[in-house]
């Protein structure tokens, strides 16, 4: 590139034509407001830099940051290329304008679009893209010489006598894409601001003002800048400019909390609330396909949205149908256990009133309802179990009197002895209650401390065997020590072993365990040589709480099914064909690495 030094005439190389004669009459005013701008603009965007560094953190700060510094620079080296008299720095000088003439509309669009929350423009990959056009700008301006895509010919003409010279540009065809661009990314960045302010609290609108008349200013400065140079040399308005955009941002940062306080969009919150909610969301079109579910529900569900999208929605959800929307609960599998939602479905409308689709939303009530049932045994044991205990308890205390004064000392001894297995009785019952205790107060899921499977279940037998001298309790098998489990294992493995010794008949209770594992799975089977379990008993454990008519006897069946239900397993109950009771329980457990 070969600057030309023809000067000509000033009255035609300032502006041009007649605009040109009316500046040169009074010159040095407009050259002194432009070049106090100038410096006005150094110096705030040197504070406002500042003041977003310090708080980069934040949303838009690293952009508002950055335009500072751009504008800064710009404005700096435009004032130092005014006054230069050398020709080849002066060039010099134009040409490192340029990073911040490339950088200032980026670092704007990113700082708006952080501001209004639309994260996903601003990730590297799209500041990438964004910046893919600018960077082949700045290669070019260093290039030019070579092709000339940005400028074609550069003039040096006086703007103040010969104090002050402006370079007169004859601009290529890529400067005006990378204007246009410019224009573009400003535009952009106005208007997403503008939009998520307008439903916004009064001072994130008075932000949004300020930012928006400040940013328009350079925005105004550049496109006069050129118009006058389809006329010849003109003095670059948009350094001076940025002086009010510079001056805006200190307003909105000393007035309006700027960067101290994030304005939240309503699509934003919405977005977010949904997606992070605890609770379930599965919407549907018309046709009851499946469009969009939230995370929660990706997990119930146990697949991913991309897999989920598209399936009719009796599919995703098995015992929900479209014509059974009213349904107060479903169940929904989770891996291997049952997981209890309460499910309420809504139809929405667009502008016209017209169905574009529903929404249903499964709230987990397992833990409530799981809350529910043990209040309820709870509720038994107090109303019945004790209250029978209680008055046996009193009717052979009295009968014990009674064959004491009669002087019947070995009925008394008998009545004794009834009267000791009913305290006993009691005794257990308190026992069980506590052992519930800890069950509503634990999660076996939740604990991080995984014993070996094989040994809690070992545990549970010796304490068996040493509470019932007489039962015969056979550990067959066991699984490697390298399968671990909650501590919750041992109390139900205890408690089956235990019901199969203390509800059996014969003089020497057999109980077998094995345990292995099966498909990713700990598998108990524990069986008895007993009566068998009685089929009410079971009633009221399968169905999953109980009632005046239908109940356990007991606090032990109720104290296994919650166990289990917490390490995320079943528990399943057979009569076994040459008597007793077979019990299957299939675990989640892991291996230890």
């Amino acid at each position: 590139m070969t600057p030309n030094h023809e000067w000509g005439t000033i009255g035609q190389l300032v502006f041009g034509g007649t605009v040109s004669s009316q500046l040169l009459t009074q010159p040095t005013p407009l050259v002194v407001v432009v070049v106090g701008l100038m410096v006005t603009t150094g110096v705030v965007s040197g504070y406002v830099a500042l003041f977003a560094w310090r708080r980069r953190s934040m949303p838009g700060a690293s952009g508002l940051a950055v335009l500072a510094f751009a504008s800064g620079w710009w404005s700096s080296g435009y004032l130092l290329e005014l006054v230069v008299a050398d020709v080849a720095l002066k060039l010099t000088l134009a040409k490192l304008q340029w990073v911040g003439v490339l950088a200032a509309p980026i670092a704007w669009f990113f700082f708006a679009f952080s501001y209004a929350g639309r994260d996903r423009f601003t990730s590297p990959p799209s500041l990438c893209v964004l910046s893919l056009l600018p960077a082949v700008g700045l290669l070019a301006v260093w290039t030019n010489s070579a092709h000339h895509m940005m400028w074609t010919s550069v003039t040096v003409v006086p703007a103040v006598g010969r104090t002050i010279t402006v370079l007169q540009t004859e601009w290529g065809p890529l400067y005006w894409i990378v204007l246009g661009y410019s224009y573009l990314l400003w535009l952009a960045g106005a208007i997403v601001i503008f939009r998520t302010a307008l439903d916004m609290p009064n001072i994130y609108r008075l932000q949004a003002t300020t930012l928006i008349l400040g940013t328009l200013m350079p925005v105004l400065g550049n496109f006069a800048t050129t118009l006058l140079e389809l006329y010849g040399a003109a003095i670059d308005m948009t350094p001076a400019a940025f002086a009010f955009a510079g001056l805006a941002c200190t307003v909105a940062i000393s007035r309006y909390e700027l960067l101290e306080s994030r304005p939240v969009p309503r699509w934003v919150a919405r977005d977010r609330v949904v997606e992070t909610m605890a609770d379930a969301v599965v919407v549907t079109d018309t046709k009851w396909r499946v469009t969009d579910v939230n995370r929660a529900a990706a997990q119930v569900l146990n697949d991913t949205p991309a897999e989920l999208k598209g399936r009719p929605v009796g599919d995703v959800v098995e015992e929900f149908s479209p014509d059974q929307r009213d349904t107060d609960q479903v169940t929904v599998r989770l891996g291997s256990s049952q997981r209890y939602f309460e499910l309420r479905t809504s139809s929405f409308c667009d502008h016209h009133g017209r169905d574009i689709g529903h929404a249903l939303v499964f709230r987990d009530v397992t833990d409530r309802r799981l809350n529910l049932q043990q209040l309820e045994v709870m509720n038994r044991v107090l109303r019945h179990n004790l209250r029978t205990e209680a008055n046996l308890l009193e009717g052979y205390a009295n009968l014990v009197l009674d064959d004491i004064d009669g002087g019947e000392f070995d009925d008394a001894r008998d009545h004794a002895q009834t009267l000791q297995d009913h305290a006993q009785t009691l005794v257990n019952i308190s026992q069980k209650a506590r052992k519930l205790g800890a069950t509503r107060g634990s999660d076996g899921n939740g604990d991080a401390r995984l014993h070996p499977a094989a040994v809690q279940i070992r545990a549970a037998t010796d304490a068996v065997r040493a509470d019932f001298a007489c039962a015969n309790v056979r550990l067959l098998e066991l699984p490697d020590n390298d399968v671990v489990c909650a501590p919750t294992l041992e109390p139900i493995v205890r408690e089956l072993v235990e019901n199969g010794v203390e509800h059996n008949g014969s003089s020497t209770p057999v109980v077998s365990v094995t345990a292995s594992w099966e498909d990713d799975e700990l598998v108990i089977r524990i069986e008895d040589n007993g009566p068998g379990i009685d089929a009410s008993e079971l009633a009221a454990i399968n169905a999953h709480g109980e009632t005046q008519l239908r109940h356990a006897s007991g606090l032990g069946l109720w104290l296994v099914k919650w166990g289990v239900d917490q390490l995320g397993g079943t528990v399943v109950y057979h009569r076994r064909e040459e008597g007793g009771t077979e019990v299957v329980l299939r675990i989640q457990a892991v291996r230890a690495e």
